[in-house]
């Protein structure tokens, strides 16, 4: 499908690898490094990178349970928002800054969060701002990737079905008419076990925030679609509020 729609770039939703069940260990079970000095670097990653070089596409892996290091990190992960490019290098790394915790979802338990924002430059026009499902509710992250040069944002997400018939919409747009972006939000969808459900609902929008791609809700699909990053400038220019931003 890719390579008849000539697609430069896949985009994989949070949890993208590996859905655990809530109150267990599992994603700390299967959780790999990413650190390749120490030789302890696992297999996911690798074969994915390896499937990137075939096929010549960049990729956008939304959460992926990595190891912590040290002797601090024992019985931790990150979760991990990774890119890939077309040669199989990992070329930009974010670690989920706010967990969530809601109801019998405790991601705080297991998981260290990140510290440091993240953009990635392409060779195809696309500054990615990194970001991963809960960070969506605090604007003044994209506000800050927006400073660092992003004008595609992204938000790879596992949300709950009941928080995302009341809020994904609406805050995905938001994020996107906000910064001026395009926001890119590849989404877990359906039921995964006994414990854990996602609303779907993958959707893109624009920077004026008009939804272009919206998945459906209870099964997991594939949307191609084609991204004119001149309309980020084009919205920016006629409508300015970069100036204040800070009143």
């Amino acid at each position: 499908l890719f390579r008849s729609q000539a697609s430069k770039m896949l985009f994989l939703p949070e949890n993208a690898c590996f859905m655990g069940v809530p109150g267990t260990s599992m994603s700390l079970e299967v959780a790999e490094s990413l650190d390749d000095d120490s030789g302890a670097a696992g297999t996911i990653i690798p074969r994915l990178g390896e499937i990137c070089q075939r096929y010549k596409l960049w990729l956008s892996v939304g959460g992926f349970q990595e190891k912590v290091s040290g002797e601090e990190g024992v019985g931790k992960i990150h979760n991990t928002h990774i890119v890939i490019d077309d040669g199989g290098r990992i070329v930009s790394r974010y670690r989920k800054i706010h967990l969530f915790d809601y109801k019998h979802l405790k991601e705080s338990l297991l998981t260290v969060p990140g510290t440091t924002t993240e953009v990635c430059e392409t060779p195809f026009g696309l500054n990615l701002g990194l970001s991963v499902c809960f960070d969506l509710r605090f604007p003044s992250l994209y506000q800050r990737l927006r400073e660092q040069g992003a004008n595609v944002m992204l938000i790879p997400a596992a949300f709950t079905v009941d928080t995302g018939r009341a809020h994904w919409e609406t805050l995905i747009r938001a994020r996107a008419i906000e910064t001026q972006s395009w926001v890119i939000a590849a989404a877990q969808s359906g039921r995964h076990n006994e414990k854990r459900e996602s609303y779907g609902h993958g959707m893109v929008v624009d920077p004026w925030g008009k939804v272009v791609v919206c998945l459906k809700g209870d099964q997991a699909s594939v949307e191609t679609f084609e991204l004119d990053i001149g309309l980020v400038d084009e919205v920016r220019r006629r409508f300015v509020i970069k100036q204040r931003l800070s009143m």
